[in-house]
């Protein structure tokens, strides 16, 4: 039988029981009063329903709508899937991102199931549609992009009181993580080298070397003297600002004046940019696993050679955890040493490994005299 509980001065009814797996559950129905006698009247409703709530039914009680009834409500992952991305979509969340969150719900919705209740999906659940995530073949990787999609719809809804709690979601660990993909000196001078390539494109592949923007970002930024303020738009959901010299904002004018008088489409403008810098990474014979996305590995890697604090790197960057930072610092200082000498003029170890670094030298660029964009 459920129990009274009071929270804040609201009373709940609480419902606590022992799933299959041998571990306590526990359901709390409010009860929308301060009065116990009212919370011990209404409690006598949902003790009528209690089997159903344990099966991970939901119930509308008199005091909870307008027509006075106790109504099954059957919010099920089908309905919920619906409705979080539409609420996305009006959001204006970027496609790419939008088909990555569709694409993890659907291989959920097929193995709980669209008419499961959400609100009876447990851990146990989710530890069962990883364990069939891995049977079907999904790496690690893709795997953890799945539950990161799952724990935000779980959020989302918990946020807005349509959850009590979520279940526990865990990213897995990648033992075989690799290390961050970055262009050296040598590959980004090359490119720089270039004939056949226009100086408007190399002067705006240094643009995003050196602020370490997402392909999107400048596009729908903010220029406020030196400063390119960006909104909440992107990956990392944060505003924040990044400070640019002289020569970057120049490049950034020059950039946005390009974005709206090259003749693109909406979507193809940020994307010719990225198959301009792979023809080039191709035609230097780079290594195929680098594109575009590696000049901004190329800043955060740069920036830690040069000892920059690692959450102040994470807010330059707008990653959402400093976890997300912290794999730029499994770098090798061998490995440094020879792909960034541009940074790196020596370096030696002390007892606690730690680097000896110098001051970074002006790399060569045709496009920059004296610091000034030519």
């Amino acid at each position: 039988m459920a129990c009274l509980k009071n929270r804040g001065g609201i009373w709940f009814a609480r419902i606590r029981w022992t799933d299959e797996y041998k571990v306590r559950q526990e359901k709390q129905v409010t009860l929308r009063t301060k009065s116990k006698v009212t919370a011990r009247h209404r409690l006598s409703f949902v003790n009528k329903e209690e089997k159903d709530i344990i099966n991970g039914m939901s119930f509308s009680f008199p005091w909870m709508n307008d027509e006075g009834q106790t109504k099954l409500v059957r919010f099920t992952l089908n309905d919920t899937i619906d409705e979080w991305i539409s609420r996305r979509k009006k959001l204006n969340i970027r496609t790419k991102t939008l088909e990555t969150n569709e694409n993890g719900l659907t291989h959920f919705e097929k193995y709980i199931g669209g008419s499961f209740p959400l609100r009876a999906i447990q851990t146990t659940h989710i530890d069962d549609f990883i364990d069939h995530l891995r049977d079907i073949g999904l790496s690690i990787t893709s795997i953890n992009i799945h539950l990161r999609t799952i724990k935000t719809m779980f959020r989302y809804y918990l946020k807005r009181e349509r959850l009590d709690k979520i279940p526990l979601i865990e990213q897995l660990a990648n033992e075989n993580e690799e290390i961050p993909i970055y262009i050296t000196d040598t590959e980004f001078q090359a490119i720089m080298d270039l004939d056949w390539l226009d100086p408007f494109y190399k002067k705006v592949f240094y643009f995003y070397r050196e602020t370490g923007c997402r392909l999107r970002e400048p596009f729908f930024s903010i220029l406020d003297r030196n400063w390119l303020d960006i909104p909440n738009l992107s990956k990392g959901k944060k505003p924040r600002s990044i400070e640019l010299i002289d020569s970057l904002v120049q490049i950034y004018k020059e950039l946005i004046d390009w974005y709206g008088k090259c003749g693109l489409i909406e979507e193809s403008k940020g994307r010719h940019i990225s198959k301009m810098f792979k023809k080039a990474l191709r035609f230097i014979g780079a290594n195929e696993t680098k594109h575009f996305h590696s000049l901004r590995h190329t800043y955060a890697v740069r920036k830690i050679v040069n000892n920059v604090s690692i959450y102040k790197i994470q807010i330059i960057m707008g990653h959402s955890s400093v976890t997300t930072t912290e794999k730029y610092l499994k770098m090798d200082p061998k490995r440094l040493q020879k792909d960034l000498p541009t940074l790196v003029q020596n370096y030696s170890k002390n007892g606690k490994g730690d680097m000896v670094l110098w001051d970074t030298k002006e790399m060569d660029t045709p496009f920059l005299v004296g610091g000034v964009v030519n």
